[in-house]
């Protein structure tokens, strides 16, 4: 087999999994979109057939082609997991996931071998080819030996640079990162995300930094004119607990299913508390970090790279630098390694006094994070009795982990009897996690009461980001198996938010809100104000908010929103997007008011994005 031979070899199957890759993964067969992707490949392949002949082209077109193949494979994964387009700032998390192996082996797919089935096929070929041909490695540039085997190769990538060149051209008004990631394709797309979220690290200046508060303060006042601040300062001086949930989805809250509850304790807290069951996601690649960083800052997490790694060496404004200036200490509990998602880096950068994760806890195995979230409360509750002891006010965080995905809980452990439907499905697995989850909340909650913290504390509980996977959960089947509206995009996008606090009845509080209207909602109920600090806050109090806007990225394009009627969607840009009614879950037309809500959101997550970026360096806290 000549080198050439092998070079068209690979364009062919290269070809073929370029169609695979758009319809299994990006469901997509535009001319655009394909002329794109073939063109990326066909320049990558190319350039080693302008600069050598023999060996070295055969090598270095193979390195190429299993490298690509491989892009293609880990994206297929990632897609199917998150529904979202990975930039390369995303993938080079790579090393993190043996630690959600489980969750990986579960998005696994048959159609992903096709992705290398070509290599050993290829292998064998070269094997009986290499007794027709023997060929030294060459490197030369003379004009003879350059030019002529060269001539076609240099075509085809100047060729292909222009059609690239042309791409990324002609998308320049695509606003939609979705959209424009299946019009640029996988490999194209990383040279605007490049270009685009280079994030700035130098310090803004205090005249900047007090420039920005007023126009933050300014946009969110044009939404918000409460006429006065209800349940200000109703729990001062109160402890703060927070618990955040992983993969807790709104509609589990008041289910039932074959004649049992799902979460029977949950719902008895809905009715003893604030209960917000209209908050929204707005997680983006960094997923729970993102969450915690949400909780934290009321600030939007970066839409091109995990906040958490954005985060090594800062200095960020946070929750438990301001609590810590009304005399706090502020403590973090996570079951697993501090390293995973470069908490590490995070937890300092935010300011808590200390973090616990896996060596703190007892490992009972419950699933392969290791302990369960028993040990979990077991541990937290220990601490913050120590805390109280000594007359300490507190800041606590826990992360759970036992409803991760993909949601099988010890058998032991599952309460529920499914009907047969559900059994060994994914939706049967996330209300068997749930239910233990409840149980675990419950036992905890007591704790809280009996150790006499609970009236000493505002313990808030919710959501991280949904749970159940689109692909392994049709909306409609949903729906028909748990007898509820279901929709695939707003009903997976809300979170349940409870806050109990001392001298707070239960109240259903039906006001739209996502994770960056937490920690203003606290602070509200402490009495406590960001005035006069560089802290800057990007959400609402939810509790004196009369209209709300929150953004959405990553898991939507950005400039998605939720206001108080609709989630809305863009498509290449506002004109052809897409409203959803929040009260009926159907379409709805586009209007002027909506238009002005996504120029906001745009704005205002625009202005996040600089304010984040400009964190200070970290010396020592």
């Amino acid at each position: 087999m000549k080198s050439l031979n092998l070079g068209i070899v690979w364009m062919i199957t290269l070809g073929l999994k370029l169609i695979l890759f758009r319809v299994m993964v990006l469901d997509d067969l535009s001319w655009n979109g394909i002329a794109s992707d073939t063109a990326a490949v066909g320049l990558l392949m190319a350039l080693p057939a302008c600069i050598w002949i023999g060996r070295w082209r055969v090598v270095f077109q193979t390195i190429i082609a299993i490298t690509i193949s491989t892009i293609w494979f880990s994206v297929a994964i990632y897609y199917s997991y998150y529904g979202n387009v990975p930039s390369y700032l995303t993938l080079s998390n790579l090393n993190q996931v043996g630690q959600i192996g489980e969750s990986i082996r579960s998005s696994l797919e048959p159609y992903m071998a096709l992705f290398y089935i070509d290599f050993p096929i290829i292998a064998i070929l070269l094997l009986v080819s290499r007794q027709k041909r023997q060929r030294s490695i060459q490197w030369t540039f003379s004009k003879e030996s350059f030019w002529r085997p060269r001539r076609a190769a240099l075509i085809t990538a100047t060729i292909c640079l222009l059609v690239v060149v042309m791409s990324l051209l002609g998308s320049r008004s695509i606003e939609n990162s979705h959209a424009l990631a299946k019009r640029l394709g996988v490999l194209t797309y990383q040279f605007v995300v490049g270009k685009t979220e280079t994030v700035n690290s130098a310090d803004l200046t205090q005249d900047e930094l007090n420039d920005l508060q007023q126009q933050v303060r300014a946009w969110l006042e044009e939404q918000n004119h409460p006429e006065q601040q209800l349940y200000r300062g109703v729990a001062k001086d109160s402890n703060v607990i927070v618990v955040q949930v992983e993969a807790m989805q709104n509609f589990v809250i008041g289910l039932e299913v074959n004649g049992q509850t799902i979460t029977p304790y949950l719902n008895e807290l809905a009715q003893q508390s604030l209960y917000f069951p209209y908050i929204y996601q707005q997680i983006a690649e960094g997923n729970t970090s993102d969450a915690e960083y949400l909780m934290n800052t009321g600030a939007y997490p970066n839409a091109a790279q995990s906040t958490s790694k954005q985060l090594t060496g800062k200095k960020a404004y946070s929750l438990p630098r301001l609590l810590e200036q009304h005399g706090y200490e502020s403590y973090t509990f996570h079951v697993n390694d501090v390293t995973f998602w470069n908490r590490n880096e995070m937890y300092p950068a935010l300011g808590f006094t200390r973090y616990y994760d896996k060596p703190s806890f007892e490992n009972d195995e419950f699933n392969s994070w290791g302990a369960s979230d028993e040990q979990l409360f077991k541990v937290a509750v220990q601490k913050m009795t120590e805390l109280d002891q000594r007359n300490q006010p507190f800041y606590v965080q826990m992360v759970t982990v036992s409803s991760h995905h993909p949601f099988k809980i010890p058998e032991q452990y599952q309460q529920l009897e499914l009907p047969q439907e559900l059994v060994d499905t994914q939706l049967g697995h996330y209300l068997q996690a749930m239910r233990y989850v409840d149980q675990q909340l419950k036992s905890f909650m007591e704790q809280l009461e009996t150790s006499g913290l609970l009236e000493k504390s505002v313990v808030m509980i919710y959501g991280d980001h949904f749970g159940l996977q689109p692909k392994d959960n049709a909306a409609s089947w949903v729906s028909e198996q748990l007898g509820i509206s279901y929709h695939d995009t707003v009903s997976r996008m809300n979170i349940p938010l409870f806050i109990k606090a001392p001298g707070i009845e239960g109240e259903r509080i039906e006001q739209v809100g996502g994770q960056i209207d937490m920690m203003p909602t606290v602070l509200n109920l402490l009495g406590i104000t960001e005035q006069g600090t560089e802290l800057v806050m990007f959400g609402s109090d939810l509790l004196n908010t009369i209209t709300n806007i929150v953004g959405v990225r990553y898991y939507l394009p950005t400039g998605s929103f939720f206001n108080d009627e609709v989630l809305f969607v863009p498509g290449q840009s506002f004109k052809d997007g897409q409203a959803i009614s929040l009260e009926t879950l159907q379409s709805v037309k586009l209007t002027a008011d909506m238009e002005k809500d996504y120029h906001y959101i745009m704005e205002i997550m625009s202005l996040s994005d600089l304010y984040t970026s400009h964190y200070p360096e970290r010396t020592t806290d």
